[in-house]
């Protein structure tokens, strides 16, 4: 799945885990998880320990690409960042506002329709057709 589209958290973890875990992720807000420092999986402290400070959504997407992480996954989901630990199979939601997630999208907002997110504008913010 492309890191850059919204996908829905039931998709990922379907392709990536099993639908049954639905009920066992967690939720948190992103906002509260910055402020304290503090989530249940500790996604944040973690990242601390690499070097980065995690103040915005987009900055949990920062380990996708690395060579050497192989655990920590981060995609765009339309209630905020979905986040799994690989070798664990656990989810963490950090929700957020939907002005974040429209800067996760690069300023597009996403429509859902069906299991399909489509953007209802372009990166100009120009209308979809």
């Amino acid at each position: 799945m492309d890191q850059d589209e919204t996908h829905t958290l039931e998709e990922l973890l379907t392709r990536y885990s099993s639908i049954e875990k639905l009920p066992e992720v967690q939720r948190i807000k992103f906002e509260d998880a910055v402020r304290t420092g503090e989530d249940p999986l500790r996604i944040i402290a973690y990242f601390k320990t690499l070097g980065i400070a995690v103040r915005e959504p987009a900055d949990l997407f920062l380990r996708n690409d690395a060579l050497d992480e192989e655990e920590i996954n981060a995609f765009k989901i339309p209630e905020g960042v979905a986040v799994s630990v690989e070798s664990d199979d656990l989810w963490l939601v950090f929700e957020v506002d939907s002005a974040s997630v429209s800067e996760l999208s690069g300023g597009t907002e996403t429509i859902m329709s069906g299991s399909t997110a489509l953007p209802s504008s372009n990166a100009a913010g120009e209308p979809r057709r």
